[in-house]
């Protein structure tokens, strides 16, 4: 039988590897001929150049300009005790994050920093701990409050 304490250390594991997961995101993911660009930077000109137009190319922005609002939400389901609610945003904060610097890491023409990889390897800790919380757990009975 799993303990509360148990899932609430993993939660808050979680939770505080959204945040860190976040903070990946503001680092430098591509050095360029105008300097080191941020995944913030990256989405903004794919956005101004017409990148993402069609192919649900608006959508792919917003989930990624999504991450913040995830991240608080994850932290405070996290405070009022829904670990479960707190797992699965975590988990969905990592895939996010690792489709996304997965497709910027592919990118030609264009020096690698370590934004884009540490944002990668911490959205794949992440999945991890939030399904940690969620998934792994099926011998607990009702303890998880949604």
């Amino acid at each position: 039988m799993v303990r509360a304490n148990d899932l609430r250390r993993d939660g808050w594991l979680s939770a505080l590897g959204s945040v860190a997961l976040l903070a990946t995101t503001l680092l430098p993911w591509l050095r360029s001929d105008r300097g080191d660009i941020t995944s913030w930077d990256i989405v903004a000109d794919m956005e101004v150049f017409g990148f993402l137009d069609g192919w649900g190319g608006e959508s792919m922005a917003m989930v990624w300009y999504a991450i913040p609002a995830l991240v608080v939400v994850t932290v405070l389901t996290q405070m009022i005790g829904r670990w479960a609610l707190s797992g699965l945003l975590a988990l969905l904060t990592g895939v996010i994050a690792v489709l996304g610097s997965a497709v910027v890491l592919r990118a030609d023409n264009y020096e690698i920093l370590s934004g884009g990889f540490l944002t990668l390897v911490c959205g794949a800790v992440v999945i991890v701990l939030g399904a940690r919380v969620d998934l792994f757990r099926t011998d607990v009975n009702r303890l998880q409050p949604w």
